[in-house]
């Protein structure tokens, strides 16, 4: 373990610099030039095309070989307003921190680390919004979550200042199968 100049800790092995630090450039997306794709930046500018050796992999990924979308939140207030985030299967973390699947980085109300969590469960097919371990309270259409509550399509979620508007891909007319 390696702890950077903010205190962060973090697997030198992994990572070339601090995941949790801006300068690494973790969870943004880069244009992958030989696949006319957008993939995942991994630290150090490299695009990871799925190398999953060792990793714990979703299902949906291992059967169709990708990590698809099944939803999306798009910021429609708060300092990311106009910005989209992909959702996958099973549990998507929002916070402030570059490292979150849902990094609100220039949120400074929001938790840096699991302010609240998005899951969609491939097996009942369904979303669900539950509150994260941060102080920061989680607000589902102006009401307070604070247990796991079923998530529907255009619910707004508000965490500290963004709101940001559930538009989900998966649900009774869609989902992805095994072909």
């Amino acid at each position: 373990m390696k702890q950077c100049d903010n205190g962060h800790f973090y697997d030198e092995l992994r990572f070339d610099s601090c995941p949790y630090c801006q300068e690494s450039g973790a969870g943004k997306t880069v244009a992958a030039v030989s696949v006319g794709k957008t993939v995942a930046a991994v630290p150090g500018g490299t695009p990871s095309y799925g190398a999953d050796a060792g990793k714990t992999v979703g299902i949906i990924k291992k059967k169709i070989g990708i990590d698809p979308a099944v939803g999306f939140l798009v910021c429609v207030a708060g300092p990311h307003r106009g910005a989209d985030y992909k959702l996958v299967a099973g549990r998507n973390f929002i916070g402030r921190a570059t490292a979150m699947d849902v990094a609100l980085t220039d949120d400074d109300t929001v938790s840096r680390e699991s302010h609240a969590l998005v899951t969609y469960d491939v097996k009942h097919n369904r979303f669900s919004l539950s509150p994260g371990q941060g102080r920061g309270i989680t607000y589902c259409n102006d009401e307070q979550v604070e247990m796991v509550r079923p998530l529907n399509a255009y619910d707004v979620i508000e965490v500290g200042k963004s709101q940001l508007l559930f538009l989900p891909l998966c649900g009774e007319r869609f989902q992805w199968n095994e072909e």
